[in-house]
């Protein structure tokens, strides 16, 4: 693979750089200010790899339990728009999650459409069986979890089949009259900004934006909300009579939180062009910059990126019970364990595996995420174990 984008990673994987997007969202934007690096390569072409966008992520299951219960609230909510209901205690609220089948097979249908996603991704495809076995022990929670966020819906006055979904195609154009809308697309076209709403209530003279969150309340949560709301003025086609937006609120599990609105749009518009702009150039970079710091160890292409590996960062704390390491394999010590060196120093390390017909190759450098740490008790050797949950990359090119 050549080219002026192209790229290899020390571990032999290639790829083709991202150009910046057409239309930025918050969480690219928050991505890129975080690490540049992270955003690139998640978001790199791998032909020779696999035929999807980007490179085929690692999703952690507190992650997709939150994306389950996300998506089967917006089913509901969608739902409920469409048969024209203005608030949950109306009998045709009743009768819509009749149809549905109840919460608990909203929950199943949502966890099925997921994992069949993940089928599709040679990352994920060795721990579906047990990701499922292990979703299925949490159907009953995500089934409460999702009563607890379609329990804050407002009343908004409706009538059926008012409910408007726009694409995200930039050419798309629907106004949004009076009424709730579930998952809305609003373009910012001039700023370049994208973003999909989770519930939007229309009033004959302002707009309330809804947004759900399965996990923690954060600062970041409130700044995605402030920009929705810049979204709703911005968008000339969504709202052409200019409504203005009364209320911001974050519906958690625990109930609904208001959200202040901002001073000053204009303000947080001249922000968002900034932040923008930043994002551009670094995207532009070949090779975007890294900045590692403790939050590569959730990175899920960490393992690409020769800064993390050169950083602090991979070594963690003593007491960590998981860690990654880039392993110079020595010598075979057993039929499921070897011995090999770490770091500048050339530690030597004692490596086991759950299967003899793992095999590492001799005087190579492989880097392995998430293996067990423990110590010998015969010996001074460090011990680093493989299980089901670790991932093997390399040779690594020195």
């Amino acid at each position: 693979m050549t080219g002026v984008d192209s790229f290899t990673t020390a571990v032999g994987v290639s790829g083709i750089w991202p150009a910046p997007p057409q239309f930025w969202s918050f969480s690219a934007l928050e991505e890129v200010g975080t690490c540049p690096r992270r955003y690139a390569l998640k978001r790199a072409s791998y032909p020779e790899l696999w035929d999807g966008q980007g490179y085929p992520e690692r999703i952690n299951e507190s992650v997709l339990v939150g994306n389950i219960v996300h998506e089967a609230v917006e089913t509901v909510l969608r739902e409920f728009n469409r048969a024209g209901c203005s608030s949950l205690s109306e009998e045709r609220a009743v009768d819509v999650l009749r149809c549905l089948g109840g919460y608990s097979k909203i929950a199943t249908s949502a966890l099925n459409k997921h994992l069949e996603k993940l089928s599709q991704n040679p990352r994920m495809l060795p721990q579906l069986d047990r990701l499922r076995q292990r979703l299925d022990r949490r159907l009953a929670e995500m089934r409460q979890s999702i009563k607890a966020l379609v329990s804050q819906r407002p009343a908004v006055p409706q009538s059926p089949s008012t409910d408007t979904a726009r694409t995200a195609d930039p050419s798309g154009s629907a106004r949004f009259g009076v009424g709730a809308h579930t998952e809305v697309t609003l373009i910012a076209k001039e700023a370049r900004f994208i973003g999909r709403i989770d519930l939007l209530a229309v009033y004959p003279d302002y707009a309330a934006i809804v947004d759900f969150k399965t996990g923690a309340r954060t600062d970041r949560h409130t700044r995605q909300l402030q920009l929705y709301g810049l979204l709703w003025l911005l968008d000339e086609a969504a709202n052409p009579d200019h409504l203005p937006v009364a209320s911001l609120a974050l519906g958690y599990l625990n109930g609904s939180v208001a959200v202040e609105l901002p001073d000053n749009w204009d303000v947080l518009q001249r922000e968002l062009l900034e932040e923008i702009s930043i994002a551009d150039r670094l995207l532009r970079e070949r090779h975007p910059p890294a900045v590692p710091t403790a939050e590569c160890w959730h990175c899920p292409v960490r393992h690409l990126c020769d800064e993390y590996w050169q950083s602090a960062f991979v070594r963690r704390e003593a007491q960590a019970i998981f860690t990654d390491a880039e392993v110079k394999v020595v010598k075979r010590n057993g039929p499921t364990s070897w011995v090999g060196t770490v770091g500048a120093d050339n530690t030597e390390v004692l490596l086991r595996t759950t299967a003899d017909d793992m095999v590492f190759p001799l005087g190579k450098s492989v880097r392995i995420l998430d293996l067990v740490t423990g110590e010998s008790e015969e010996s001074d050797f460090l011990i680093l174990t493989l299980t089901r949950s670790s991932e093997v990359f390399g040779p690594v090119r020195l």
